[in-house]
């Protein structure tokens, strides 16, 4: 089972879109000069993220000095001042209010063989910092350091000499589902029930993929009562984790309800097809063995004109009840339901596999 850190660690390194993002802004930050980096929503672990595209850039270049990230997260407005006090504090007292301050930056060399990061800001401060750091980036001092003010929410205007590096082309929605999967795979469950906890990881922490590690903290009472535990564990409302986990088994179920209807009607297929061609109660032509649904067998083999053995007769049942209550009834299966489902679609494989050899 992963630790706390693992997530983000695994989130930065091994999955593909942010992986992909953290080695494009380590490539960047390398070639010197200023970058925005713009993301829309917070990011996940990101303080992992800052680490570890620091640490990339101080092994290609030992010599460069590495400034603890500066984060103005609820700090209000930061004048030129600050700038130079935190970041070029040996000539911060040779500066003027007359001098602009990329001038100075450029005359004094004063970022030469730094990485400065800032982030945090609100979205008035970064429009007047992205203003004020593109003076500097036209200048050839710029590829001297390491520049990278990271922004959020509005995207800022382009500056011709500052690179913008784009969060959003590179997460999507699909790398949620990879960590999750590849979370999930740590535990000892059968594989279905594993893609089955995937399914709910991903619907149940939505945008946000830090409410992983909450989850699968308690994967058991997560299996057993999804409602509940994301209640407790995400303070998610009832209805809306119900929305969720229902979402889940629709995603996960219905294919594998499609594949036991089919092995269904193919392991009784000499009886079925003597039923063929018939009209349903819906006045549906049924003139193809495939075409049959699982209430199709239910309702010869209640009038009797359909011989299905004890248990056979039982699968259709349970699959036909799985359906309903997931399409008709708009209902989540409980957990007992579920698992015999899921044992059902496991036997049918087994059998399949084993005449097939």
């Amino acid at each position: 089972m992963w630790s706390a850190s693992d997530y983000g660690t695994v989130w930065w390194t091994r999955v593909h879109g942010p992986a992909q993002l953290r080695r494009t802004l380590a490539e960047w930050a390398g070639e010197g000069g200023c970058i925005l980096f713009h993301h829309r929503a917070p990011l996940p672990w990101a303080d992992t993220l800052r680490a570890q595209v620091q640490t990339e850039i101080q092994n290609r270049d030992g010599r460069r000095y590495i400034l603890p990230v500066e984060d103005r997260t609820g700090l209000g407005p930061a004048g030129e001042s600050w700038f130079l006090e935190t970041f070029a504090p040996a000539c911060a007292g040779d500066f003027l209010s007359a001098m602009t301050l990329s001038r100075f930056l450029a005359g004094r060399r004063a970022l030469a063989g730094k990485m400065v990061w800032i982030c945090g800001m609100d979205e008035a401060e970064q429009e007047r910092w992205v203003e004020r750091l593109a003076e500097f980036a036209a200048g050839p001092e710029a590829k001297e350091c390491i520049l990278i003010l990271e922004t959020t929410g509005r995207r800022p205007l382009r500056k011709k000499k500052m690179r913008t590096l784009e969060a959003e082309e590179f997460i999507r929605p699909f790398d949620r589902k990879q960590l999750c999967t590849m979370a999930v795979g740590e535990g000892s469950e059968s594989s279905l029930r594993k893609d089955y906890l995937a399914s709910l990881c991903v619907e149940l922490a939505g945008e946000d993929p830090e409410r992983l590690p909450g989850l699968l903290a308690r994967r058991e009472e997560l299996l057993r009562d999804p409602v509940e535990t994301a209640q407790q564990g995400l303070g998610l409302p009832p209805a809306q984790g119900t929305h969720a986990v229902r979402r889940a088994q629709l995603q996960l179920l219905l294919p594998l309800l499609e594949d036991v209807r089919v092995a269904l009607l193919e392991r009784n297929a000499g009886a079925c097809r003597k039923l063929l061609p018939f009209e349903d109660e819906f006045h549906n032509r049924c003139g193809d063995l495939y075409q049959m649904e699982l209430r199709h067998l239910l309702y010869f083999w209640g009038k009797g004109t359909l011989f299905l053995p004890p248990e056979e007769a039982g699968r259709v049942r349970l699959a036909q009840e799985a359906r309903n209550k997931l399409l008709h009834e708009m209902r989540a299966l409980d957990f007992p339901l579920l698992c015999r489902v899921l044992e059902l679609t496991e036997e049918l494989e087994t059998e399949k596999s084993g005449r097939d050899r």
